[in-house]
């Protein structure tokens, strides 16, 4: 049954209006709101508030959905109003005084890292970003300016900001551009301990972190890859010294199965799989139980000794 404070909920619209209205009478007249839509992985769009100020340069940004999911979950809106000036006050104060840091090549090229998206559904945001195609994924370049208890903090790199460096290509700057990634954001990796159950409407699984640097993995384990902040962290699986330290654990060649944009799931090849399974169970965790956003791949990869990371084929390596 509905409750009187359910029924006294504003729907989303109103509820927009009326944060923009408490910002502004705290911020002043020298800001103004602005609604617009900006295009996030795998083109999803989604809607933002900006806040301006006259004559700045720094412009906070607010998605209203989680806004919105806060307040549906008993957040009040004048609580959520004045985290969000605290934003636009003490953060914008910040990259005025660092400003110039971040646009220094010595700086940049020390905190410069990379990111997986998928190309194929990206390829109207990539047109305005720098990266480096690698199997039918784009490694995006962004610059590293906090991570801290409040969480990674970064920006896309701009393409005058990469010419700026005069690293040459983006692809002749990959090892730099990995090691960077790596440094920043070490891998970690875990133990399925066990099986794989439905739980609240998605899947649950107890993990067991993995510490020992040459800890013999096995067949018919599954292994969950990310870095250690779980964030991106599928950008792992471009760190080649890790993809070769992987095969000597395994003792073998294996599969590297794209669970999201954050991490991926290892598997030994046994000569039994079927990559065409893989493949299927990839596209229904895609459709079922990933955010379209966070949605990395739709196929399964593979790494040998051989040739390193690959596509894999249709039919299996086993066979």
């Amino acid at each position: 049954m509905q409750t009187q404070q359910d029924e006294m909920k504003m729907d989303r619209v109103g509820f927009t209006n009326e944060l923009c209205r408490i910002v502004l009478a705290t911020l002043g007249d020298e800001y103004r709101t602005e609604l617009s839509e900006i295009r996030k992985n795998n083109g999803v769009m989604k809607e933002v508030l900006y806040i301006r100020r006259e004559n700045s340069e720094c412009v906070p940004c607010f998605y209203t959905e989680e806004l919105y999911h806060s307040y549906c979950n008993g957040e009040k809106t004048e609580g959520l109003a004045d985290h969000m000036v605290n934003i636009v006050l003490n953060e914008c104060d910040t990259v005025r005084r660092e400003a110039q840091t971040y646009l220094k090549k010595e700086w940049i090229s020390q905190h410069v890292f990379v990111r997986l998206v998928e190309i194929e559904k990206n390829k109207e945001w990539l047109k305005d970003a720098v990266y480096v195609p690698i199997l039918d994924l784009a490694a995006v370049v962004y610059v590293l300016t906090e991570d801290g208890e409040d969480g990674v903090k970064c920006f896309l790199l701009p393409k005058y900001a990469w010419d700026m460096l005069g690293a040459g290509t983006p692809e002749e700057y990959l090892p730099k551009l990995v090691e960077n990634t790596r440094r920043l954001f070490p891998e970690r990796l875990w133990c399925i301990e066990n099986n794989v159950k439905e739980c609240d409407g998605g899947w649950e699984a107890t993990l067991r972190i993995i510490e020992e640097k040459g800890e013999t993995l096995y067949a018919n384990q599954l292994y969950v890859l990310s870095n250690y902040r779980k964030i991106n962290g599928a950008a792992v699986i471009l760190y080649p010294e890790l993809l070769r330290d992987l095969y000597e654990r395994f003792s073998g060649n294996y599969f590297v199965i794209p669970s999201s944009i954050h991490e991926v799931l290892l598997i030994k090849e046994t000569g039994e799989e079927e990559e065409e399974v893989f493949n299927r169970m990839v596209s229904e965790v895609n459709e079922q139980q990933v955010e379209p956003e966070e949605v990395l791949s739709g196929h399964v990869y593979y790494y040998s000794a051989e040739d390193g990371l690959s596509m894999c084929r249709t039919e299996s390596h086993g066979k």
